[in-house]
């Protein structure tokens, strides 16, 4: 049963799913392994906490709702990972292009996406008058070769956040939760920021948004298997968005 409350939970990167007719593009010469990366393996299940819950249902490899839709305004575009990725994790070539095709993806699963999560965060404003946006993903434990932060350890818990939408009092209280279960927690690192439909970016504080990324090692092994971890994780994440919600 659905929960009453004014939650939404955004699981973007969790499937391996690539249509058939996108997988003629990709030209990398191990896919395999860049989906076993890229992927946020197992958020979906991690992050069900029987709120309203909004999934990607294709790879991130296809196309990423959560970059900026134009390249001119993603700062991750200028590596070839805007919106709908041309190169690897590791800089090699992901798939050949045209600008063309990338209008296509966008339209058929970038804008509707973008407008189902609009219309569960509209839902949850008109029935509570505010909405809780949690953005749920996991990282690796050690860097991979894209990302800009390359410093280790890794903490078990990022919280990413946003300057208008994520209250001070949210973050610290998110922080201080996870902090007291035993996890280490950083703000922002290695990863920042949380996302808002445009419809309500910097423009309506009702809408609360704050991303938690789980490192993997908490959960899985490097062979994508669940380790012993996963069911106190996932209990703890139901527990947190409870307690903040």
């Amino acid at each position: 049963m659905q929960k009453n409350q004014p939650v939404v939970i955004h699981v973007p990167h969790a499937s391996v799913c690539i249509p058939p007719e996108e997988q003629l593009f990709f030209v990398t010469h191990d896919l395999s392994r860049e989906i076993a990366v890229m992927t946020d393996h197992y958020c979906d299940d991690l992050y069900d906490t029987g709120d309203t819950m909004i999934r990607f249902p294709i790879s991130r490899l296809v196309c990423d709702p959560e970059r900026f839709r134009e390249d001119a305004d993603e700062g991750m575009a200028r590596i070839g990972m805007g919106a709908v990725y041309t190169s690897c994790s590791d800089g090699s070539e992901l798939k050949h292009i045209s600008r063309l095709h990338r209008e296509e993806i966008l339209s058929r699963y970038y804008d509707p996406h973008h407008q189902r999560l609009e219309r569960a965060v509209e839902e949850k404003l008109r029935h509570f008058g505010t909405c809780l946006l949690i953005d749920g993903h996991s990282f690796h434990d050690v860097p991979l070769p894209y990302e800009s932060d390359q410093n280790t350890p890794r903490p078990d818990i990022c919280i990413g956040t946003d300057a208008y939408h994520t209250p001070d009092d949210l973050t610290e209280c998110l922080f201080q939760f996870f902090q007291c279960r035993g996890y280490s927690v950083a703000v922002d690192r290695p990863f920042a920021g949380s996302l808002v439909p445009m419809k309500y970016y910097r423009r309506d504080s009702r809408v609360r948004s704050v991303m938690i990324e789980l490192n993997r090692g908490l959960y899985m092994d490097h062979g994508l298997n669940r380790t012993s971890g996963y069911q106190k994780i996932k209990e703890d994440i139901a527990a947190a968005i409870s307690h903040i919600s």
